[in-house]
């Protein structure tokens, strides 16, 4: 219920602009900017290294506290005509990885900028427990997301929600199939962001994120078997590659 209270005040934030702000020409953005909607010319490059610190839920951790290590995730950006842009992410958790790949279009108004995205992602895990016993895990996922950012100047702040479809989810132990999902939703999350120049072009990224998700994939090695949904806060801490 709060997640889709959040998701609704940030497409109404998103339709705001459309009633009274003139549409401007096309502008380089600040070439320290990331999360917030930039506006590439074809064929530019941008990335950030993020770190998110999440806090899961005590009857999924349980004794396993090796999964409150923190997540390092590359996001990167190619401009394509039309204000298009490829969108890659890799993420990593040594013993979990995630790789997604998508289109997003961004539409400026003035200072408001909006951006509609689709990702595809597949993710996989490897973990060895003991003498050589092996468990693992993969699936893939759909996201699609929608933000909108305000410049301020010298600060930015961007509202970004999304969700979340499962098109498959397999976890192993051993050689054993332990769990086989496929085709369900599997949540969505709240961001919001805020940009500022660290020094020069570089800039740095400090924001808060709040998932209401069903399965959180670095938390696979617990085995996880409660078909509900859990709050997963997580703190997010980048730089401007």
């Amino acid at each position: 219920m709060i997640l889709r209270k959040v998701l609704a005040l940030g497409l109404l934030l998103a339709l705001v602009p459309l009633v009274h702000v003139r549409v401007h020409a096309q502008a380089p953005e600040p070439p320290g900017l990331f999360h917030y909607p930039v506006v590439l010319p074809p064929s530019e490059f941008r990335s950030s290294l993020d770190i998110y610190f999440g806090r899961i839920p005590e009857d999924i951790i349980e004794e396993a506290s090796y999964v409150r290590a923190p997540l390092f995730v590359w996001d990167m950006r190619f401009g394509l005509p039309h204000r298009f842009q490829l969108l890659g992410t890799i993420s990593t958790q040594i013993i979990t990885n995630h790789f997604a790949a998508g289109l997003g279009w961004v539409q400026p108004f003035d200072r408001f900028h909006m951006e509609a995205g689709y990702k595809l992602a597949y993710w996989f895990g490897n973990l060895t427990v003991g003498d050589g016993f092996e468990n693992h895990a993969n699936g893939w996922f759909n996201y699609f997301n929608l933000g909108l950012g305000y410049d301020f100047g010298t600060l930015t702040f961007t509202l970004k929600g999304e969700v979340s479809l499962a098109t498959s989810l397999n976890t192993y132990a051993g050689e054993n199939k332990t769990s086989s999902e496929n085709n369900f939703f599997n949540g969505g999350s709240a961001a919001l962001l805020m940009e500022t120049p660290l020094w020069k072009d570089q800039y740095v990224t400090v924001g808060f994120r709040y998932n209401y998700i069903k399965f959180f994939f670095p938390t696979w090695p617990l085995f996880p078997t409660f078909n509900r949904y859990y709050y997963i806060p997580e703190v997010i801490l980048g730089f401007r590659l």
